[in-house]
């Protein structure tokens, strides 16, 4: 959902959006498989034209 609505917005304004780096939670706060809704730490450095 998260990537989505960044990519909805970029359509939306008529930008072009590179990825340049995902961020997720350090290593210290690992996501249990069977609950994916514990990856809430997340971001992306994105270069917009």
């Amino acid at each position: 959902q998260f990537r989505l609505a960044v990519f909805s917005a970029a359509a939306q304004s008529r930008r072009r959006v590179r990825i340049l780096h995902q961020l997720t939670q350090p290593a210290d706060h690992p996501v249990n498989i069977c609950h994916p809704e514990g990856e809430y730490l997340k971001g992306l450095v994105l270069y917009v034209e």
